[in-house]
C-alpha cells in the first residue's frame, strides 16, 4: 500500500509513563510525514490533548474494550497501533469484536514478557495469555534483536512477522529542573510505582559509600507516601529527595555520576539510553533481555542479577569508583523511528491482503 495512512492508536491514561510518551511523539512524528492519526482516549485525558498535535483526530471513549473496538469500526483506519503489552487486552478485544472489519494491529513489545517479578500462578496465566498474540497481532515491533529473539520464543509469532525499531529520542524541552543540585549526585528518573522498586533503590543508597552524593529520584506516582516514610526511617532525610515529574532532565542526566534503575521489569529504558548517550554510567538490576544489550561495555555501567540491597550498593560503589565512559551519542534523524513504523505498517497491510 502507498500513500499516507490513517493509524489508531488507544492510550489509555497519560501520566508521563514511558509507553505513553513515546506514543505521543510517534504521533507527532507520523502526522509530521504526512499521515494521519487519530487517537482512542479518556474524555478527561486533558493532559493528553494538550501534548497531541492540534489536527490529530480525537476519539473518546469511556474506558470499556467493546466501546474501543466499537470506535474503531467507526474511524476505520488503515492500521491499529498498540503502543504496548498493557494494551494488548485492547488489541484482542479489537480482532474479536470487529472480526474481517479489524485494521491490521502491530503491537509494540514495550517491557518484558516473562514477567519474574509475578507470582508463579501469574506468571503461568501470562505466559498462556502472552503465547495467544500471534492470533491477533499482524505484525510485532521489537526495540532490540534480544526482546525480538524472546518475543518469537514466547508468542509464537514467527521472526518474519517481527520488526526491530529503536524508540524515538524523547526530547524533554524546556529548561534544566528547578532543583538546586549538588555538584555530584546519583539519579532515579521514574514513576513512584511498584514496578520500579525505588524501595530498593533506597535502601541500597543508605548501604552504599557515595561521599556526600545525594539520590535525586524524578517521578510522580502512587508510592510517594510509603517511599517518604522509608526515607525518613533510613535517617536519609536531606540526602533523598523526591523532587516530583519534572521536564527538561537532559542536563540534569548529563550531570549525574550515575544513573541508578531498579526495576522489577522494564522493556529498552528511553532513560538509560538518554544517560549512556551522554557519558553517565548506570547501575542497573537486570530487568529486560535488553539491558544486556545496553550495557554491554563493562565501562558503561554494571548490570545487577542480584536484587539484593546490599549487591545494588556494591554496585553503586564499583561505577563511582570507575572512570566515566565516552558518550554513544544520539540518532541523526529525528524522525527515522517514525518512518521505520510506518514502513512496518505497510507491511502489515499487505500481509493482510496477501500482497
Amino acid at each position: 500500500m502507498s500513500g499516507p495512512l490513517k493509524i489508531a492508536t488507544w492510550l489509555e491514561h497519560y501520566k508521563g509513563g514511558g509507553v505513553e510518551r513515546v506514543a505521543v511523539r510517534l504521533a507527532h512524528d507520523w502526522m509530521e510525514l504526512g499521515h494521519q492519526v487519530a487517537i482512542l482516549a479518556s474524555p478527561v485525558e486533558r493532559q493528553l490533548r494538550v501534548d497531541l498535535p492540534t489536527d490529530v483526530e480525537w476519539v473518546p471513549h469511556f474506558g470499556g474494550r467493546k466501546t474501543a473496538a466499537e470506535a474503531i469500526g467507526k474511524v476505520a483506519p488503515d492500521i491499529f497501533f498498540c503502543p504496548g503489552n498493557h494494551y494488548t487486552s485492547a488489541a484482542a478485544r479489537i480482532r474479536l469484536h470487529l472480526k474481517d472489519r479489524s485494521p491490521p494491529i502491530v503491537w509494540k513489545v514495550s517491557n518484558d514478557l516473562a514477567r519474574k517479578d509475578m507470582s508463579w500462578p501469574m506468571q503461568v496465566a501470562n505466559r498462556v495469555w502472552v503465547g495467544l498474540h500471534y492470533r491477533f497481532a499482524d505484525r510485532v515491533v521489537a526495540m532490540s534483536r534480544a526482546m525480538a529473539e524472546d518475543a518469537v520464543a514466547r508468542t509464537g509469532v514467527p521472526r518474519e512477522r517481527i520488526d526491530i525499531i529503536e524508540n524515538p529520542h524523547l526530547a524533554v524541552g524546556g529548561g534544566p529542573a528547578a532543583l538546586p543540585l549538588a555538584p555530584h549526585y546519583i539519579l532515579g528518573i521514574g514513576r513512584l510505582e511498584p514496578q520500579k522498586a525505588w524501595d530498593l533503590a533506597i535502601r541500597a543508597y543508605a548501604q552504599a559509600d557515595t561521599g556526600d552524593r545525594p539520590l535525586i529520584i524524578y517521578g510522580e506516582g502512587s508510592e510517594r507516601a510509603k517511599l517518604t516514610a522509608l526515607i525518613e526511617r533510613l535517617g536519609l532525610t536531606g540526602r533523598v529527595f523526591l523532587p516530583g515529574f519534572v521536564e527538561g532532565l537532559e542536563e540534569v542526566i548529563e550531570r549525574a555520576d550515575l544513573l541508578l534503575l531498579t526495576s522489577r521489569y522494564e522493556g529498552r529504558p528511553n532513560v538509560v539510553i538518554e544517560a549512556l548517550s551522554t557519558g553517565t554510567p548506570v547501575v542497573a538490576t537486570e530487568s529486560s533481555v535488553a539491558m544486556r544489550e545496553l550495557l554491554v561495555d563493562p565501562g558503561s555501567g554494571r548490570l545487577l542479577e542480584s536484587r539484593e540491597a546490599k549487591a545494588v550498593a556494591r554496585g553503586i560503589e564499583a561505577v563511582l569508583a570507575s572512570p566515566r565512559p565516552a558518550p554513544t551519542g544520539k540518532a541523526a534523524d529525528p524522525l527515522a523511528s517514525a518512518q521505520a513504523y510506518i514502513d512496518t505498517f505497510r507491511k502489515a497491510i499487505d500481509q493482510r491482503h496477501g500482497s
